[in-house]
Formats: C-alpha cells, sequence, structure tokens
C-alpha cells in the first residue's frame, strides 16, 4: 500500500510554541527534591526464601548418576534386596536425633 501526498495543508499554520519544562516540587523539601532520591528495592518474603532455596541449591554436591543407575536397574531386576535394619536404624536417627 501506497500512501501519497495529497497536498491537504497542515491543521495549523502556525508554529508550535515551544513551552519550558515545569519543575517537580516537593512539599517536604522544596524544588529539585525529586533528583535527590534514591531508587530504593524491597523484596516480598516469598523473594527471600526463594533466594535461600536458590543459594542451598547451589551448596549441594551433585548426585552420583551411575550409582542412582545401577540402583534403578537392581530395582527394575528384582535383584534389589532391602537390608530391614539398616533401614530401620536410619528412620529412627531421622525421626528421633539425639
Amino acid at each position: 500500500m501506497k500512501i501519497e501526498n495529497n497536498s491537504v495543508p497542515p491543521l495549523s499554520a502556525k508554529p508550535t510554541e515551544t513551552i519550558p519544562p515545569v519543575e517537580k516540587k516537593d512539599d517536604h523539601n522544596g524544588i529539585n527534591s525529586v533528583r535527590s532520591r534514591q531508587d530504593r528495592v524491597e523484596m516480598s518474603e516469598n523473594a527471600r526464601l526463594l533466594a535461600k532455596a536458590r543459594t542451598a541449591l547451589g551448596n549441594v554436591e551433585e548426585t552420583n548418576s551411575d550409582y542412582l543407575l545401577a540402583l534403578k536397574n537392581q530395582i527394575a531386576s528384582g535383584d534389589y534386596t532391602i537390608q530391614v535394619s539398616e533401614l530401620a536404624r536410619k528412620l529412627i536417627a531421622t525421626l528421633h536425633p539425639k
């Protein structure tokens, strides 16, 4: 689509007026106090928790994927046996720390 100039005169033949900018006034500190203010950021409680979680995840050791794959294969084939006494000892230690 092509738009052509059809010689329509401008709406106003008068040039626009230049108006000086208005200075913002603060009721407490006078003119130009807006420039002296500094930006502030506040984090919500959820954002703080998320930041802590990200930090904690950064400190977690990587899992041994070969060991996990071997365990998955043992479970799938039915060769994995659970040592009940070891499981009970760990559960008790977790539920009732010293």
